[in-house]
């Protein structure tokens, strides 16, 4: 058999070795898009102007950005893949229709390889600098840190409407009456997990809309993990294909499936995951 022959046992031994070579970036971040072309290109120059700092400083060794495309009609994939061509840190991810923003976020985050993962929305309503205050969470020892913008705090600000604010404050009443007491804001698009946590929860989150960020937090407390709130600032930006009023009888459904769907998730559950 030729040496150049793909079937070679010499030539898989040298591919599988240079792929164990390849080491795994030290963070993860995920972008859910559907129709971001707008908006899109300030949150990504930012984000990777912020972690080139980092890397240049020392905080950070290296990193990945998935944008993951949820069916988007505007140009959305052909602007990541400008990005892609002057950076190999980003990464696309196409599909082919509108899934919805859980499954995105979902699907990219199931490919991410950092040691730490944060999935942030495509708007760059919480600046990534805001990574900080989670990374400490998590430093403290934190399964899951999770941006919050109800958490009253000197040292952030919100900037919102009231057509914005307050149909989510009556929907986080709802839900911490029916499956999350305690917690102040499950919505806000900016979480952070350890690779670990990261990889249990969405292998179990099935919720393909908006209520996803629930699910996971439900999630989290069924098994144990510890999922911190942390204030973060954050700035309404106008776009946002979410509408409260509109779909909150699908949300308020979803509740309910929830607390059937992972009624039997407990903390042995975590505690047996390598």
């Amino acid at each position: 058999m030729s040496e150049s022959n793909p079937g070679n046992p010499a030539v898989e031994q040298w591919i599988q070795k240079r792929g164990t070579e390849v080491a795994a970036p030290a963070f993860s971040l995920v972008i859910p898009a559907y129709n971001e072309y707008r908006r899109l290109p300030s949150t990504l120059m930012e984000i990777i102007d912020y972690l080139d700092s980092r890397i240049s400083n020392g905080s950070l060794t290296s990193y990945e950005i998935i944008v993951v495309d949820d069916g988007s009609k505007d140009g959305t994939a052909d602007l990541v893949r400008k990005f892609e061509k002057i950076r190999p840190q980003v990464k696309l991810i196409q599909l082919p229709r509108n899934y919805g923003k859980g499954h995105a976020v979902r699907l990219g985050v199931l490919n991410a390889h950092g040691e730490r993962v944060l999935f942030a929305d495509a708007d760059g309503a919480t600046p990534i600098a805001e990574l900080e205050r989670l990374s400490k969470a998590l430093d403290e020892g934190a399964d899951v840190a999770f941006g919050s913008r109800a958490l009253l705090s000197k040292e952030t600000r919100v900037t919102t409407s009231w057509m914005r604010k307050y149909p989510g404050r009556i929907f986080n009443l709802l839900m911490n009456v029916l499956v999350l007491p305690g917690i102040a804001d499950s919505q806000c698009g900016f979480k952070l997990f350890t690779a670990k946590s990261a990889r249990f929860l969405f292998e179990r989150q099935q919720c393909d809309g908006w209520t996803f960020d629930v699910e996971l937090l439900y999630l989290a407390r069924r098994a144990g993990l510890c999922a911190k709130e942390v204030s973060v600032n954050w700035t309404n930006v106008a776009g946002s294909k979410v509408n409260l009023l509109t779909d909150s009888l699908r949300m308020l459904k979803d509740l309910f499936i929830f607390r059937l769907r992972h009624r039997a998730v407990g903390p042995n559950d975590y505690a047996s995951v390598s």
